[in-house]
């Protein structure tokens, strides 16, 4: 289902990111990391990207930014959110806001990452039907 999924990883952890990313592509996915949330900004203006997963609290006030910028550039993207500092305040927020899911810092297990992101693609999917139907 997902050959020609893109993913970006955004976050501040170089290390973390760069084994997630080797991890997404073992399991087949396509994905890009970035730690600078300006990077990103600037790499899904050229890359379609249909999964962005991001670290919103520690990025800050740039993650925030980050967050409002993917859905303002295309509302289809699936954002999932990573965080070690969650609060079901700011899950609750982000989810309002449009993300897919979240999952929680550190990964102690790879599964609860990899149905994050097959959530995403399930979503993804219903809205492509859904587009499709309205476009018959």
């Amino acid at each position: 289902m997902h050959p020609q999924l893109k993913i970006l990883l955004v976050d501040g952890e170089e290390e973390l990111a760069v084994a997630l990313q080797r991890e997404l592509q073992l399991e087949g996915y396509n994905a890009d990391y970035t730690t600078s949330p300006h990077k990103a900004l600037e790499m899904i203006k050229i890359m379609k990207y249909q999964i962005i997963m991001t670290d919103i609290v520690t990025l800050g006030t740039d993650g925030i930014k980050l967050f409002e910028a993917i859905k303002k550039n295309d509302h289809l993207t699936q954002v999932i959110i990573m965080t070690e500092f969650s609060t079901m305040d700011i899950t609750v927020k982000y989810l309002e806001k449009g993300a897919a899911d979240y999952v929680l810092k550190p990964f102690t297990d790879m599964k609860q990452v990899l149905q994050a992101i097959l959530l995403a693609e399930i979503k993804l999917s219903r809205w492509r039907e859904t587009m499709r139907g309205e476009l018959a």
